[in-house]
């Protein structure tokens, strides 16, 4: 099963050539679910473009470290009375968390 999940995501990696050209969500989430939802399928991207580079990275997807730039990718997509509570929220360096924790 690991096997053809790599295969997955190296076709995905073949077939899109850019991060940019795989869109995850075309507008705002509206509630905390498909917030956790959209999380994930940034993760899936990150594993896509950069995970499989490294051998050391876990591939899955709710292993991946949750850092700053998919977290602020999840929050510009946030209704407007979510974004600053959630804009606030951080974490140390060497503290960052796997999507699977922030997703709680």
């Amino acid at each position: 099963m690991l096997g053809h999940w790599k295969q997955l995501l190296s076709a995905v990696n073949n077939r899109y050539l850019f991060k940019e050209d795989i869109t995850c969500h075309p507008g705002k989430w509206t509630t905390m679910e498909r917030a956790i939802q959209y999380l994930r399928e940034i993760s899936v991207q990150e594993l896509i473009y950069y995970a499989m580079e490294n051998l050391q990275s876990p591939i899955d997807s709710g292993e991946i470290q949750c850092i700053w730039p998919m977290w602020w990718k999840s929050v510009q997509h946030a209704p407007s009375s979510y974004i600053n509570s959630l804009a606030k929220m951080g974490w140390k360096a060497e503290e960052v968390p796997v999507v699977n924790e922030v997703a709680g």
